[in-house]
């Protein structure tokens, strides 16, 4: 990918570019990714717990990692098929979550922040899931953004990308090619389509986004690392998820840390934000056994 300076000059012309245990499934040959790059902190919330990322950690289905926003600056994850995720500050994704229909080929749901993802030479193309919209039939480079109240933003850098927007719903996916950027107001706004990305996504993109960044599975083949556990996931770990207006994603949840209402500190959040999640009401307050 061009260097910085190379994508700043473009903004004219074309484009961006010319204490749980940790499971036992943590080996490589039984995850789906490898951490490969990480670049200050990342998190990782599997099942009740919450461990530290590293470079190095085998990923697994409905895993989720996330990076804070002022000391997660990238954290780079290597599919074995070859195709790579680079998330930014801030980022939080659920990786391959098991959702019904074509979403469960998903290879990931960005719940909030900045994602690249690179295809591997004769991948498959790919599904990456937003709060805003689907990003389908990736077959080669993308940048999607999700942002506050259901805003987004996709750039095709190489290839091919279809978006299916999730408001209003019915209408007809938006199909972007190489150097093309949709922009996607919040609140359900109309999406506004350019031939090639403005100032402003320059401006927003993680920096890291910019130039290209070595594959480095190999690397760690063998030598897989255990995750450190940092405690058990809290309800501020968890209420985004909970509260997500996706309704598949929100049984995920449920199913996911129903569990962790044992935990007085989850039980109160989830008691005092009960009115944004009503389907946590019979767990909460079981009926009276006949």
């Amino acid at each position: 990918m061009p260097s910085r300076r190379q994508i700043l000059s473009l903004c004219v012309p074309p484009c961006l570019s010319a204490a749980l245990p940790v499971p036992a499934a943590t080996a490589a040959g039984s995850g789906l990714a490898l951490t490969t790059i990480l670049d200050g902190e990342a998190q990782l919330l599997r099942g009740e717990a919450r461990l530290q990322l590293a470079e190095g950690v085998a990923l697994q289905a409905d895993d989720i990692v996330e990076l804070p926003e002022k000391s997660g600056r990238l954290l780079r994850i290597e599919f074995t098929d070859g195709l790579c995720l680079d998330l930014g500050p801030g980022a939080r994704a659920l990786l391959a979550p098991r959702l019904p229909g074509e979403r469960g080929r998903a290879r990931a749901y960005l719940l909030r922040g900045w994602v690249k993802l690179t295809l591997a030479p004769k991948g498959q193309p790919a599904l990456l899931l937003t709060p805003g919209f689907d990003a389908a039939g990736i077959d080669g480079n993308a940048v999607l953004a999700a942002l506050p109240d259901g805003a987004g933003q996709a750039f095709a850098e190489a290839g091919r990308i279809e978006l299916r927007l999730a408001n209003p719903p019915g209408l007809a996916p938006i199909a972007l090619k190489t150097n093309e950027w949709m922009s996607l107001p919040p609140a359900g706004g109309k999406p506004v389509l350019n031939p090639h990305p403005g100032p402003a996504f320059v401006q927003q993109v993680p920096r890291p986004f910019l130039d290209p960044l070595p594959t480095r599975a190999a690397l760690f083949a063998g030598r897989e690392r255990t995750p450190k556990s940092v405690g058990m996931v809290s309800y501020a770990d968890a209420q985004d998820w909970i509260d997500t207006p996706d309704p598949a994603l929100r049984r995920l949840a449920l199913a996911r840390w129903r569990g962790l209402l044992r935990s007085n500190e989850f039980r109160a959040g989830a008691l005092m934000g009960l009115k944004t999640h009503p389907e946590w009401q019979p767990l909460l307050f079981p009926p009276a056994a006949k």
